[in-house]
């Protein structure tokens, strides 16, 4: 009851409406021990994976999986094509590397490998993330016995080199669209052998490949592709882009929803990210941010998000001048130097990373 004085309906109201609140609050209670218990554990071991595998990510001190690992590892195991969305850092390399290196060894074993093109093909947007995938690939390799070659290949190689890369061929091809689409067209890899040997191809980032203008190379890279070859799309969100590539490059494939993936929610946001938002004026920008860095309400390491190039340059000096130092990554620096600012960033050379719009893909106004 709301007053000292109210009538005994009033108070009748009064229990019934506590009593109905402990009941919504049981049935959270259940529906929270439900998922739960449907998001229960998943051991590697519990995967059917082959054991050099095992015995690798043992030694990496990988022991249970992440939702997208337990929920796609078994699709792709099972050959089926796969468009999986999960948010940066859920585990998606993992969830496609492993069932990929399991699919080959399984073929190295039945003596089933063919060498005239690489076997199967990782396609990512930039040369940066070549480069972390074939890190991430090598790094399991490098503790199996199996003799599966893995190799990145990139615009910024010379052909010779690309030729040298590629000649074995390797099992595995980490590159970008631009890149592989530059090799057929200029001979160095044949696209009937392409056809013959590529039995996997996963596409890693997909909502940026064709943000990064990459539907022609991969339109000329179809008519190549095997009827056979399983695909697998890997993306960190949903957009119509992604269903543009679905059908220019899947067979119905199993579509991984928010709900197999884990909840909603996390998906969106993780528990133990917590967001702010200021309202200022555009002059009062660096003034801000330079008082959430010096009064250290922000720390550890931070990455800020900059519209251009120069608003980036013109903070990075900004905070100079009160010897708050950083970094400005940005496209236009060449590919050796962006990778040396993030390994100082990594090895806190810089706590501060600025990084600046890519001009090239930058929204409308309208949309900014």
């Amino acid at each position: 009851a709301q007053e000292a004085g109210g009538s005994g309906s009033e108070v009748a109201e009064g229990r019934s409406a506590d009593a109905a609140s402990g009941g919504v609050e049981e049935g959270k209670e259940e529906e929270a021990a439900a998922a739960e218990e449907e998001e229960r554990e998943v051991t590697f071991d519990e995967l059917g994976l082959d054991e050099q595998l095992k015995r690798a990510l043992r030694k990496k001190g990988l022991t249970k999986t992440t939702p997208i690992q337990r929920e796609a590892i078994p699709l792709i195991l099972e050959g089926k094509d796969v468009v999986a969305k999960a948010k940066t850092g859920s585990g998606k390399t993992f969830a496609y590397l492993l069932p990929l290196l399991q699919e080959l060894l399984k073929l190295c074993k039945e003596g089933r490998i063919r060498k005239s093109a690489p076997n199967a093909l990782i396609l990512v947007p930039t040369r940066e993330l070549c480069q972390q995938v074939y890190n991430e690939a090598s790094s399991l390799l490098e503790l199996c016995t199996s003799k599966l070659k893995i190799v990145q290949v990139t615009a910024s190689m010379s052909d010779k080199d690309i030729k040298l890369a590629l000649s074995g061929p390797p099992n595995i091809l980490v590159t970008t669209p631009a890149c592989v689409a530059a090799c057929i067209s200029k001979g160095i890899v044949q696209g009937s052998s392409i056809k013959e040997s590529l039995s996997m191809m996963i596409l890693d980032e997909a909502d940026l490949l064709l943000s990064y203008r990459c539907e022609d190379d991969l339109k000329a890279l179809v008519p190549h592709i095997p009827r056979s070859c399983q695909s697998i799309l890997m993306s960190a969100t949903s957009s119509p882009d992604i269903d543009k590539l679905t059908k220019l490059l899947l067979h119905n494939p199993f579509v991984l929803t928010l709900t197999e993936v884990g909840h909603a929610k996390d998906d969106v946001v993780p528990r133990n990210v917590q967001q702010f938002w200021i309202s200022c004026s555009a002059k009062d920008k660096m003034l801000y941010i330079l008082s959430l860095l010096k009064l250290e309400l922000i720390q550890k390491k931070v990455l800020i998000f900059v519209n251009s190039i120069d608003n980036a340059f013109r903070l990075r000096l900004f905070l100079e001048k009160f010897a708050i130092r950083s970094a400005v990554l940005n496209a236009e620096l060449p590919q050796n130097s962006r990778l040396h600012i993030i390994e100082d960033t990594n090895r806190m050379e810089f706590t501060f990373l600025l990084a600046a719009a890519n001009a090239a893909i930058r929204l409308p106004d309208s949309n900014r």
